[in-house]
């Protein structure tokens, strides 16, 4: 029995058939999930077993860190070091 497609949910036949990300693919259907752009095995990147291109492959964003004691010391030292230094001018 043939495997439907992870996008349109039709079966999806040998001759047209994507096997990437865990799923079988039209291969009309193995487009970016932002912009529609047709991909193929070299062009695409997988995030949660969705396929994008590169310009839409979503960024990974981080966890605050935790305000514990020694973050505050460092980020106070940072901005200190960041500070231009005063200048002196001799008359």
């Amino acid at each position: 029995m043939n495997p439907q497609c992870a996008r349109c949910g039709k079966v999806v036949y040998p001759t047209e058939k994507v096997n990437c990300l865990d799923k079988y693919w039209h291969k009309g259907c193995f487009h970016c999930e932002v912009c529609k752009m047709a991909l193929n095995m070299n062009n695409y990147k997988g995030y949660e077993k969705k396929p994008y291109c590169n310009a839409h492959y979503p960024k990974q964003s981080f966890t605050t860190v935790a305000d514990t004691p020694e973050n505050l010391r460092l980020k106070q030292q940072s901005e200190l070091q960041s500070q231009p230094l005063p200048v002196f001018i001799q008359t």
